[in-house]
C-alpha cells in the first residue's frame, strides 16, 4: 500500500465517508452526496485511493432497475481501513470526528 503524498480537505471527507460504510461499500455518487462534493472532485479521489492500495472496488452483482447503469462499488482494504482511522484522528483531531454520525445512505445515519 502507498502513502499518499498529499492530504486534502476532500480526501478527508471521502475517508471518513468510507471508514463509516467499510462493510457495506458504498458508490461514487452517493459518496459524493454525502460529502456535498461534485462527482469530478470525487471520483479521481477514489481512483486515486484505489492506486495507492487503499481501496477496493466492485461492480454491484444484482440487476439494477431499469434505465439505471450497474455501480461501482468501493470499500477500503484492511490496510486502507487503518490508514484512514490513522489519519482521521490525526487530521481531525481524534476519533470522535471518526464516530459522529454524518450519512444518509438509504436515509439512515451511519455511525462506524
Amino acid at each position: 500500500m502507498d502513502r499518499l503524498s498529499r492530504i486534502t480537505p476532500a480526501i478527508l471527507d471521502v475517508l471518513e465517508v468510507l471508514v463509516a460504510t467499510c462493510e457495506i461499500g458504498c458508490h461514487g455518487f452517493a459518496i459524493a452526496k454525502d460529502v456535498n462534493r461534485p462527482t469530478g472532485s470525487v471520483y479521481p479521489i477514489l481512483a486515486r485511493l484505489e492506486k495507492a492500495g487503499w481501496l477496493q472496488s466492485y461492480w454491484e452483482s444484482e440487476q439494477p432497475e431499469h434505465g439505471r447503469p450497474r455501480r461501482r462499488l468501493y470499500s477500503l482494504t484492511s490496510d486502507g481501513q487503518l490508514a484512514a482511522d490513522g489519519v482521521l484522528a490525526e487530521r481531525r483531531h481524534g476519533s470522535a470526528a471518526i464516530l459522529r454520525p454524518r450519512l444518509s445512505l438509504g436515509g439512515a445515519a451511519v455511525v462506524a
